[in-house]
């Protein structure tokens, strides 16, 4: 009977705390203000978005609803504050033409007007922002890309590219604790698709069709720190690598092609982090360019990271499906040992020459279901300086 006792006023515990978490999400979700851009006053779609999410902020947050409206054509970045959702319901949020903005960013960069495209003044911690796409959400950059003089050359060219920093990345989000970026296409982008810089966490990117095509048209980029991720259901063609994690210092980035910084903060800042770590990828297939995923540590490390069903799928064109770099290619520093942890299971290659490609070596790790289905092509290139790396069900078809 104290059995029974015991089991009842478990189960009635559970049962609150239960029911106490929902009646609590409930409540917050009753204080969330919703608004759309069309909602309030300005000149153009920009300022009343701008007048929108300034809105948010004296709330603490709350939803900005994108879906009135078949396409906006924006004229400056959409700056998204803390606690706030962007839902873009089956509509285009497009850049203008000769417009050099990101699309979406977080909104804790206190940018140097005095000198817009370098480093930041400050770079604030900001929570919880999501940015999600429903019934057919598009991303997409410019009809016509900003022309302007190279301010290290004096030749007019167009801004397309790495080489023009971290304002031409599509959507970037920097130092946030707590995001999703999900149910979008991106395409038409001036330079990397998706960038989370400068110790992001706690996220969830997922279900991105990635049209990528331009110089530099990198995917999804964890740089410069970032942990508790998980980047899912990722599709399309990108004209470089399409998942980056790159833990990599100043070294690589100082030379003189690059005109304008690619991280709002200096890489030696390592406040907002370095290491990158307790990453999870999983069912990535794209076509392109260069390599499907790419690990790049210099000095900080790389570690726990787990992987699954990445492939090139049967369009290919991508060289590597997997390359793990080190040894100076992207950054000094490296030491064996910067990268352990790492476990993969299913990486298919189908057009590309390597499957899985060591050029700097991994400590305490283990890669399984390694299929290399181009006859050419082989299926593991090792590093021999290897520590406890387990190879295991690795084919090569005839």
């Amino acid at each position: 009977m104290k059995q029974l006792l015991f089991i009842f006023l478990a189960l009635n515990f559970q049962f609150s705390v239960l029911y106490a978490g929902v009646f609590k999400k409930s409540e917050n979700e009753l204080k969330q203000v919703q608004v759309k851009p069309e909602d309030f006053e300005g000149a153009n779609i920009s300022e009343k978005i701008s007048n929108a999410l300034n809105f948010l902020k004296e709330c603490n947050g709350g939803d900005i609803l994108f879906k009135d409206t078949p396409v906006y054509l924006i004229s400056e970045a959409i700056s998204l504050p803390s606690n706030t959702r962007m839902l873009i319901d089956g509509c285009k949020i497009k850049l203008d033409d000769h417009i050099f903005d990101n699309i979406i960013r977080s909104g804790n960069l206190d940018i140097d007007k005095e000198n817009p495209n370098s480093y930041v003044k400050q770079l604030l911690p900001a929570k919880n922002i999501k940015v999600i796409g429903l019934n057919g959400a598009i991303i997409e950059g410019a009809e016509n890309f900003y022309e302007g003089v190279n301010p290290k050359t004096g030749v007019k060219e167009k801004w397309l590219g790495d080489f023009w920093g971290w304002r031409n990345f599509t959507i970037l989000f920097s130092f946030v604790d707590g995001f999703e970026i999900s149910g979008l296409t991106v395409q038409k982008t001036h330079s990397w698709g998706i960038v989370l810089t400068n110790g992001c966490k706690n996220g969830h990117v997922n279900n991105i069709d990635l049209h990528t095509t331009v110089k530099n048209g990198d995917g999804i980029s964890i740089i410069q720190g970032g942990s508790n991720v998980v980047i899912e259901n990722i599709t399309g063609e990108t004209s470089d690598d399409t998942i980056i994690l790159a833990a990599f210092d100043e070294s690589r980035w100082s030379n003189n092609k690059y005109v304008f910084p690619l991280l709002p903060v200096r890489y030696s800042d390592y406040s907002y982090g370095g290491d990158i770590y307790d990453i999870t990828c999983r069912n990535i297939e794209t076509s392109g360019i260069h390599h499907v995923m790419i690990l790049l540590p210099s000095q900080p490390k790389i570690y726990n990271i787990y992987c699954s069903n990445i492939t090139d799928g049967p369009k290919g064109g991508k060289r590597k499906v997997v390359r793990i770099y080190g040894n100076g290619q992207y950054g000094t520093g490296f030491k064996p040992g910067n990268m352990y942890n790492i476990y993969m299971n299913d990486i298919r290659s189908y057009k590309a020459d390597i499957a899985l490609e060591f050029l700097a070596p991994v400590y305490n790790s283990h890669f399984n279901k390694i299929i290399q289905f181009n006859p050419k092509g082989i299926d593991v290139q090792p590093d021999l300086q290897n520590v406890n790396v387990k190879i295991t069900n690795s084919i090569k078809q005839k």
